[in-house]
């Protein structure tokens, strides 16, 4: 018996439904077959399970709409404007979401309004953070964010998955760093993330297979360094090509993520011996020196590798070769001028774990400690830490300022006083305080305290001159002295917390 055209179609959308309410795990050959022959017929369907609240069935939709857009050319026309009429629906947030990186997997972009955005924003981090196991998985992550979010987009997505995720996070900003191909500004944006987020333990991911590696040069002396590796438990191999000028740098670079299951090197290999290449090397130790050297000459020169490079150097092991000496950057300044934007924010339980990791002699440092002790109401300690920034900078009138606060909450009067006149007159020496807007405001507030503290010593005769050193008796300084010639050279003059001296 045949089946007329209609009741077939509908006979196959009935199994592709009834699969679909199943929740199933992963697809088979049989609804393969059935997605096949329905091709776009099967889009409407698809397209309303995507909106499912239940988040098997969306993952299935998705998959099957994935397989129709990349099996069928002529229908991905009809799969994006499927996928870009569900993000620009009343659909719910997850549906979004499904359906935007089913449209970035497949090259196209959409503007979305979600209804919560921070919780997707968190889900996305999560989920994002889920999928980075390994170095290969980190590269690609890296390589998407470069490509398709702007600056302020890419530092919220790792600001959000530190919150959630912080190990995964910490992973992900280290690989961004190493990319030559972030601007400078955003660079050191991520190293101050850095700063801020604790490292963790890296679960042991399931070994993949040894690498392969050639190297091939011809008579031109151009070069190519070709790694292989099948990933573990699957069928797939992924090869990373790089081409190498005459002149030793990186000419160009090829990296295939699913070369398929007969996917090594060999046929590659092949066919670059057909064209004039011959077989160097073989071990991978020579592999990966080769292109350790034209990645560096390549960022010496040019300050710019191809996004390839840095999507298949896992597969030697290179990390950040193509730094060579020079490195990732040095975190303590991003560390401190982090901290430092947390202080002016008052977000102190945040700067201090973090100026705790900075030199305590840095001035900044030192004055950043300060300003938080002061607010917490801890002047001794604040002095202590202005103490430092003053050995430092004793011109700068600010710690001077900082001192008179300290000072007054701890009731000392002539301290104080002395404190706001080195501050007026370190205020008179030009420095990069004049440009500060809220300058002139400190130095009339404290003319007008140095006014009212003078006028007060003489209501009350009350000296504010400085505490004369207390008189020793002839018998105590004949001890002392004796004492004093019992001890060593460098013990004989002792410095206090305020730099004076005592002998």
């Amino acid at each position: 018996m045949v089946w007329p055209v209609h009741e077939a179609v509908f006979r196959d959308l009935r199994k592709l439904a009834d699969w679909i309410s199943t929740s199933p795990l992963r697809s088979s050959l049989h609804i393969e077959r059935v997605v096949q022959r329905l091709g776009v017929v099967a889009i409407p369907l698809l397209g309303r399970e995507l909106r499912s609240a239940d988040p098997r069935r969306r993952e299935a939709a998705r998959d099957v709409l994935e397989m129709i857009a990349v099996h069928d050319p002529a229908a991905r026309a009809r799969v994006t404007t499927e996928l870009h009429a569900i993000t620009g629906s009343a659909a719910a947030d997850e549906a979004k979401v499904v359906a935007l990186g089913l449209l970035s997997e497949l090259g196209e972009h959409a503007h979305v309004r979600f209804a919560d955005p921070s919780a997707i924003r968190t889900r996305s981090a999560i989920a994002l953070a889920a999928h980075l196991e390994t170095a290969a998985d980190l590269a690609g992550a890296a390589d998407l964010m470069v490509r398709q979010l702007v600056a302020g987009d890419i530092v919220q997505m790792l600001e959000v998955m530190a919150d959630a995720a912080p190990g995964a996070a910490h992973r992900l900003a280290t690989e961004l760093e190493l990319r030559l191909d972030v601007p400078s500004s955003l660079r050191d944006r991520i190293t101050q993330l850095i700063a801020t987020i604790a490292p963790a333990l890296v679960p042991e991911a399931m070994p993949d297979e040894p690498t392969r590696a050639a190297v091939l040069v011809d008579d031109a002396a151009r070069a190519v360094v070709i790694a292989s590796r099948k990933a573990a438990g699957e069928r797939r191999w992924r090869r990373w090509a790089v081409l190498i000028a005459a002149t030793g740098r990186i000419e160009d670079c090829l990296h295939e993520d699913d070369a398929g299951p007969d996917g090594d090197a060999g046929a590659l290999v092949a066919d670059l011996c057909a064209a004039g290449y011959r077989v160097a090397s073989s071990e991978l130790d020579r592999a990966r020196q080769v292109v350790a050297v034209a990645a560096r000459l390549t960022t010496e020169s040019t300050r710019a590798l191809p996004s390839p490079y840095y999507l298949g150097r896992d597969l030697l092991d290179l990390g950040d070769a193509h730094l060579g000496t020079r490195g990732p950057a040095d975190p303590t300044p991003a560390v401190l001028a982090r901290a430092i934007e947390l202080v002016a924010a008052g977000d102190h339980a945040r700067a201090l774990p973090l100026l705790e990791r900075c030199d305590p002699d840095n001035p900044d440092a030192a004055a950043a400690l300060a300003a938080i002790l002061l607010a917490q109401h801890r002047p001794a300690a604040a002095l202590a830490a202005l103490d430092r920034a003053l050995a430092a900078e004793p011109d700068w009138p600010l710690h001077h300022w900082n001192c008179a606060a300290a000072l007054h909450q701890l009731g000392d009067v002539r301290g104080c006083y002395h404190a706001l006149r080195r501050f007026v007159a370190t205020s008179a020496i030009p420095t990069g305080l004049f440009a500060d807007p809220d300058q002139p405001a400190r130095v009339g507030c404290a003319e007008r305290m140095l006014a009212d503290l003078e006028r007060t010593a003489r209501l009350t005769g009350r000296s504010l001159g400085r505490r004369a050193r207390p008189r020793v008796s002839r018998a105590n300084r004949a001890s002392r002295t004796s004492r004093t010639s019992r001890t060593s050279r460098t013990s004989r003059t002792i410095k206090n917390k305020r730099g004076s001296t005592a002998t």
